[in-house]
C-alpha cells in the first residue's frame, strides 16, 4: 500500500497498522473507527507503520534490574527513588484534579477519551518541570535531594510496589 504524505480519515483501513507519533508504538485497526474518532486516531498515529516499525514494537521491552525480594524495610532502593519521583511528578500534581472527580460510566468505555489534549499537555509540562526541579536539586545539593526524596517516599509511597 503506498504511504500517503498526509493521511486523511479516508486512508484508514481495517487490518492496517499505524505508527504512533512517539515512533515507538504501533496501533492496529481491527474494526472501522467511528467517524469522530478517526481524526483523534490520526492525530496520535499520523503514518502507516512499516514492517520494521511493527517488528520493533513487537520486541520485548528491556526489563528494569530486579531487586532481590524481599527488600528490607530500612533499605532505600532505586525503585523507592523512582516511586517517589513518580509520585512527585505525576500522582501529586495536576493528575489529582481529574482523578478526584466522581466516576462516570463513560470511563468504562475504552472508545472514549479520558483526558483532553490540553489536560495531557498540562500534565506533561508540569511533570517535566517537577522532575527538572528534582534533578537540579540532586546535582546542586545531593544531601538535600536525598533527604527530600526519602521523606517523599516515606510520606507517599510506603505501600507502593518496591520490587
Amino acid at each position: 500500500m503506498p504511504v500517503p504524505t498526509q493521511l486523511t480519515p479516508k486512508d484508514l483501513q481495517v487490518g492496517a497498522s499505524y505508527l504512533q507519533r512517539n515512533g515507538i508504538c504501533v496501533r492496529h485497526i481491527d474494526e472501522p473507527p467511528h467517524h469522530r474518532s478517526k481524526a483523534v486516531f490520526l492525530k496520535a498515529c499520523p503514518t502507516i507503520a512499516t514492517t520494521e516499525d511493527i517488528a520493533s514494537a513487537a520486541q520485548e521491552p528491556q526489563a528494569a534490574p530486579q531487586i532481590p525480594a524481599p527488600v528490607p524495610t530500612d533499605e532505600f532502593t532505586l525503585r523507592d527513588e523512582a516511586n517517589a519521583l513518580t509520585a512527585h511528578a505525576f500522582r501529586n500534581g495536576f493528575l489529582e484534579d481529574p482523578h478526584a472527580g466522581k466516576h462516570s460510566p463513560i470511563l468504562d468505555d475504552p472508545s472514549y477519551s479520558r483526558i483532553t489534549d490540553d489536560e495531557m499537555k498540562r500534565l506533561m509540562i508540569q511533570a517535566s518541570e517537577r522532575l527538572a526541579h528534582m534533578l537540579a536539586l540532586k546535582q546542586q545539593d545531593p544531601a538535600e535531594y536525598d533527604r527530600c526524596i526519602r521523606k517523599y517516599q516515606k510520606n507517599y509511597c510506603r505501600t507502593w510496589k518496591r520490587d
